[in-house]
């Protein structure tokens, strides 16, 4: 499975912290927590705790979007980070080869943002699915196709 993550991921990730993630074997469990995350929020959105009429407006999708988001934003971000802090040799007999996650903010700040992107859509997926189990959000994200 890990080998597949790292081909999705190769589309669009920094190649050298793709390297380093794959490497600390971190792509699974980063992409089980984006399915997990975005699966416990749309849960508490549709069934419960928020599943209410008051709450079952179109801004409070979105806002629970931008929560299961930015909730694998600071994770992810953190886990880099942690990384990052430990210096992590890249090869123990060559130690010119300098520390795994060396690649600084800027790419642990742009990997964050692809992985709360890629939440975002699997929350939308699940909603799509989830929806038809709600009394009050059915008709979130969008009418179609529970019209």
């Amino acid at each position: 499975m890990e080998e597949s993550l790292y081909n999705f991921y190769n589309l669009f990730v920094n190649s050298a912290l793709l390297e380093d993630l794959y490497q600390e074997e971190l792509l699974s469990p980063l992409t089980w927590s984006a399915v997990g995350i975005a699966f416990v929020v749309a849960i508490a959105f549709y069934i419960w705790p928020f599943n209410r009429v008051s709450f079952s407006g179109f801004g409070s999708w979105l806002l629970m979007l931008g929560v299961s988001a930015l909730v694998l934003f600071v994770i992810t971000l953190v886990t880099c980070y942690q990384k990052a802090n430990q210096e992590i040799p890249r090869d123990e007999a060559d130690t010119n080869q300098g520390v795994l996650f060396d690649q600084g903010v800027s790419v642990f700040l742009s990997y964050a943002f692809e992985m709360a992107l890629l939440t975002a859509l699997i929350f939308f997926v699940i909603s799509m699915v989830m929806k038809n189990f709600s009394k009050n959000a059915k008709h979130r994200p969008m009418l179609w196709p529970s019209k």
